[in-house]
């Protein structure tokens, strides 16, 4: 008879782990060294440093991710920065004008893990990329290095998917494969997650006692898979770098220089 009622506990406490309705609180930003940050001018360090919060909700095997209310793109700004010198010989006029952009700020990831299905929407300039894709393969590699995050205790898992470094830090206290953005497949919860370039922080962690509603995204007809996402990226990158150029009349030398911050 005891064994029967353990039989039954850990028959309850499985459909309760596998039932468990979750809502994760994120916060991004990005990664930023402290010799790039002293040379980016001061007004635009706000922008460098700032933080954006997302809300990852999830129920049996469907997870969304999206940006809280107060989190939208913003318009691009310019400023520029001018100055003159003249050594005796000649005048020299350096004008350094800086593009500040915010993308992918507005965006959410809808994933369906027993449909293996990924829906997504990308926003890059004043235009919305909608995707349909698979649920990606990170290839996880977890280590033995724990430690505590948000009192949950979190193990350590390194990816080199599609040609970048990504680590994580999971909880299997809470054994659901999830995770901020179009990130998961590890036997636990992502609560902390970085690219190298932007980090993921889990900031609060809810149990819900309670079933959460999540509705599927509609998507367009015509819709976009993340490799063709990426390919957009890296060429719309290609055309924002930095550029300068020079040109003189008479005794009057004048560099333009276009500094686009991300």
């Amino acid at each position: 008879m005891r064994n029967y009622f353990m039989l039954f506990f850990l028959l309850m406490f499985t459909i309760i782990g596998t039932a468990q309705a979750v809502t994760v609180n994120y916060s991004e930003k990005s990664i930023i060294s402290k010799e790039k940050l002293e040379a980016t001018p001061e007004f635009a360090r706000k922008h460098i440093l700032a933080s954006y919060n997302y809300t990852l909700k999830y129920q049996n095997g469907i997870s969304l991710y999206e940006n809280s209310s107060e989190t939208k793109n913003t318009e691009n700004s310019v400023n520029e920065i001018a100055n003159e010198t003249n050594d005796g010989g000649g005048v020299y006029k350096n004008t350094a004008t800086y593009r500040i952009t915010d993308k992918t700020k507005e965006k959410y990831y809808y994933k369906d893990i027993a449909g293996n299905e990924l829906l997504f929407r990308f926003f890059n300039g004043n235009k919305d990329f909608f995707g349909k894709d698979h649920l990606l393969n990170w290839n996880w590699q977890i280590t033995n290095e724990t430690k505590e995050m948000n009192g949950f205790t979190c193990k350590k898992a390194t990816s080199d998917a599609f040609g970048y470094f990504f680590t994580a830090w999971f909880t299997e206290d809470i054994a659901i494969s999830a995770g901020p953005e179009k990130f998961d497949g590890l036997p636990g919860l992502i609560l902390y997650l970085s690219t190298g370039g932007i980090e993921f922080v889990a900031t609060s962690v809810k149990i819900d006692e309670n079933p959460i509603i999540i509705v599927k995204p509609e998507t367009p007809k015509e819709t976009v898979t993340m490799a063709e996402v990426e390919r957009f990226v890296k060429e719309k990158v290609s055309k924002l770098e930095s550029s300068s150029t020079t040109t003189v009349n008479g005794n009057t030398t004048t560099t333009r220089s276009t500094i686009i911050i991300k």
